[in-house]
């Protein structure tokens, strides 16, 4: 008797999910199969549902990370075995092929974009940190340079939005770099920002918080976290006169005001490791600095469990989009 699978489909751009059968995933070479035991709903993956904002085939699988054990592997996989409790990154949106979907209950994926969990580490906290680790890391250190944790370096960092998942752990990582940190959050978050590494902490709202912060630099390495226009305008005035780079969360748009001596970067910092030449990174990523976040060397930023499995995601979908969620929001494939 096959195995049944079951996913959560949107079948025309903007339409609303409809759990239903799928195909029992077939692992190829180098490929595993996870049975789906926990995984997060993305502010990307609700847009992409919400808004189509990037071409995919329909009907179509949504969803590119999940945590869960080992069900099956392919040909020439080396580095697990059936019964591993792993956390995968799938190249559902690169290489556009439900069969790579997170919202479903058997996720086939690369050994390569995969990584162990320890024991001691939940399928939720396991789900939850990923995504926007990997956001903070390739920021700070793929696209800015920054050193790897450990490397004692000296300077100054700053981290705009360090309250949110993405913000929280750019603070945790450039600390572990050696450097000192620099944050804005709201004032209810300045304890919490300031538990996760960071030295001062502003209050963004503040009408003087620009020109507090400019009196603090000069900054090494700037990050907005929360990629909001205004986190961009406040950071170009902050890097004038003489201008500078900062790396941001979030396309740029007309409300945003950008000096020409200010190099804007953006890209899709959570599928790096998707990229051939991005090779070196996510061997790294994969093989050593994920396992020991997931073991611990990171405090995992709050999120919230959901129930509804499959059925669930719309709702948790519409929460985000709806601006109605600021924590990450977990499921279960295998709820009812």
């Amino acid at each position: 008797m096959s195995q049944i699978n079951k996913a959560a489909w949107i079948r025309e751009p903007k339409g609303l999910l409809t759990v239903d059968e799928a195909p029992f995933p077939v692992a190829s070479d180098n490929e595993i199969i996870v049975k789906n035991e926990a995984f997060a709903i993305q502010p990307f993956d609700a847009g992409v549902r919400a808004v189509a904002y990037i071409p995919i085939p329909y009907p179509f699988i949504l969803g590119n990370g999940v945590a869960g054990i080992v069900e099956e592997v392919g040909p020439g996989v080396s580095k697990f075995k059936k019964g591993d409790r792993v956390v995968i990154d799938t190249p559902s949106y690169s290489a556009k092929e439900s069969r790579y979907g997170g919202w479903q209950q058997y996720v086939v994926g690369k050994q390569a974009t995969a990584a162990k969990i320890a024991d001691g580490t939940s399928f939720e906290d396991a789900a939850a940190i990923p995504y926007a680790l990997l956001t903070a890391v390739a920021g700070l250190q793929l696209k800015l340079g920054m050193g790897k944790p450990g490397a004692d370096k000296k300077g100054k960092v700053l981290i705009w939005g360090a309250s949110g998942s993405v913000g929280g752990y750019a603070v945790q990582y450039a600390k572990s770099a050696g450097y000192d940190v620099v944050a804005t959050a709201s004032p209810r978050k300045f304890e919490y920002v300031r538990s996760l590494g960071a030295s001062e902490v502003v209050d963004y709202k503040n009408d003087q918080a620009t020109s507090q912060l400019k009196a603090m630099g000069p900054f090494d390495f700037i990050m907005s976290a929360s990629g909001d226009p205004a986190s961009a305008n406040a950071i170009n005035e902050i890097l004038q006169p003489q201008g500078g780079r900062f790396v941001i969360t979030r396309p740029r748009n007309d409300q945003m005001q950008i000096a020409e001596n200010v190099e804007y970067i953006y890209d899709f910092l959570s599928m790096v490791t998707q990229k051939p030449e991005n090779s070196e990174f996510s061997k790294w990523w994969y093989d050593e600095y994920l396992p020991s976040a997931l073991a611990g060397k990171v405090v995992p930023t709050p999120f919230e469990k959901r129930t509804g499995g499959l059925g669930g995601i719309q709702q948790a979908c519409d929460d985000l989009t709806g601006g109605k969620n600021v924590k990450k929001l977990i499921l279960n494939a295998s709820d009812s």
